[in-house]
């Protein structure tokens, strides 16, 4: 009996060793993309371009980061516009889906149709979604471009509100399929409206749905880059992932600044991941097993 005890908590240690070997050399793996760009960001000119790479710079400069006139930075350098621009065009576009897309899944969830239209319908939302964007990116200029909208944010701004709705009412429309309809009915027997039980009640067991939803959506929006090269032609309209394009020129490539612009673009969307984690998992999980 001692002897299959032991056997057991050897095997026992031994999984347990493995997973925290595989799980570490995952996370390595993934990170280690991440650590590259940063470190390239933080090289010398002679050093970048050395046939010998290093896994660590000799010496650590800030040049591309604060140089006046090489740096994402610098007093020339539109690497700020670009942000700013990718920050009102993800969040405004995330905040419009989130109240527009909340009512749509909550329709959906609650207001049940004949021969299961409810789950066709929403098929057929999310078939949207789907669509590969360069099918329609060429007819999305024509139409930006009729109605005056051509490289401006607010072209951007319906693009990714059409595309990340679909996404969003697909999420939230499982994770109010989560929430018993006796809360509701519960509240209109005590004389609130739906609207007002929707509004006091359901909304805040919602919200680590909406924290997870709202995270997807920033991270589509934040690195999307196809519409935003076909649709913004001038530097200080450009969003970050067309604008760090521009480090590619014809002639050269600017590596040092490209790794540093990259390295601060994701720095957004970590700290906003980072600020709603607690929210995140049980937002994540809401949706994920229907009673």
């Amino acid at each position: 009996m001692d002897a299959s005890v032991k056997s057991f908590k050897r095997k026992e240690l031994g999984m347990k060793i493995f997973r925290a070997c595989f799980l570490t050399v995952t996370v390595l793996f993934v990170l280690f993309p991440l650590y590259w760009m940063f470190i390239t960001s933080l090289k010398g000119e002679r050093e970048l371009f050395s046939d010998v790479q290093t896994f660590f710079p000799k010496e650590i400069t800030w040049q591309y980061y604060f140089d006046p006139v090489n740096g994402i930075f610098g007093a020339n350098s539109p690497f700020l516009s670009f942000f700013i621009n990718s920050m009102i065009v993800s969040f405004v576009s995330m905040v419009l889906c989130l109240v527009i897309g909340s009512y749509a899944a909550y329709a959906l969830a609650r207001f049940k149709m004949k021969n299961n239209r409810n789950e066709k319908l929403s098929f057929l939302i999310l078939t949207a979604r789907m669509l590969p964007p360069i099918v329609v990116v060429i007819p999305m200029y024509l139409i930006m471009q009729n109605i005056g909208l051509l490289n401006t944010l607010w072209s951007m701004l319906i693009v990714y509100i059409g595309f990340n709705l679909p996404f969003v009412i697909w999420m939230l429309k499982a994770f109010f399929e989560e929430i018993p309809v006796e809360l509701e009915e519960s509240a209109m027997v005590d004389g609130s409206s739906r609207m007002r039980a929707y509004h006091s009640i359901i909304l805040p067991l919602v919200i680590p749905g909406f924290v997870a939803t709202s995270i997807f959506t920033v991270i589509l929006t934040w690195n999307e880059f196809l519409f935003a090269m076909f649709l913004l032609n001038s530097t200080d309209k450009m969003t970050l992932p067309a604008g760090i394009s521009t480090f590619i020129t014809q002639y050269q490539t600017n590596w040092g600044a490209l790794c540093a612009a990259a390295t601060v673009s994701v720095i957004p969307v970590l700290f906003f991941s980072l600020l709603v984690q607690k929210h995140l998992v049980k937002g994540m999980t809401l949706g994920a097993v229907k009673g």
